[in-house]
């Protein structure tokens, strides 16, 4: 068996392992219209990766009903319904929902993999304008995150995140 904690990034950055034990989280095909290759995430810095998404998102990831970062990037990685263009020849991976769960990623030097560099859930007039570089066939759409709480009577409180910004 490969030791996949031996594997960095062009950074020297050791990749993060899914839930399966890979450092492959998805796959970008040919039919994206983008470079075939796998996604992979990095442990990163505050820059990039894991521990920026750690570092800046985790907290706004736990409010939309991820465990953790990790099962966040799982998700949208695996399921992500359309491909947007970015900045810096960057893109959006996002799978479309009541917001915008999205990963910004980049292709490596020399083509290897796509390196997730950041990530979160963004108002959908985020990346409205945006052009699309793909997206999903309705019969192929992703599975809600979570199953939301019907909260009881008296429960009900009033929602605080749509004051303003793009994020949570």
């Amino acid at each position: 068996m490969q030791n996949y904690r031996l594997a960095t990034d062009e950074n020297g950055s050791p990749f993060v392992l899914n839930s399966k034990g890979s450092i492959d989280f998805g796959y970008i095909t040919e039919e994206m219209n983008l470079p075939p290759a796998p996604i992979r995430i990095a442990e990163g810095n505050e820059s990039y990766g894991f521990a920026h998404i750690f570092k800046n998102h985790s907290v706004q990831l736990a409010e939309c009903g991820f465990t953790d970062v990790l099962s966040f990037v799982e998700y949208v990685a695996m399921n992500f319904t359309s491909i947007k263009e970015g900045h810096n020849e960057s893109y959006l991976l996002e799978v479309n929902s009541y917001r915008n769960h999205t990963l910004f990623v980049a292709l490596s030097k020399g083509s290897e993999y796509w390196k997730i560099i950041s990530g979160g859930v963004f108002r959908l007039k985020y990346s409205r304008n945006k052009k699309k570089v793909y997206s999903v066939p309705a019969f192929r759409m992703p599975e809600p995150v979570f199953q939301a709480k019907v909260p009881a009577s008296g429960e009900i409180q009033q929602d605080s995140t749509e004051a303003s910004g793009n994020s949570l």
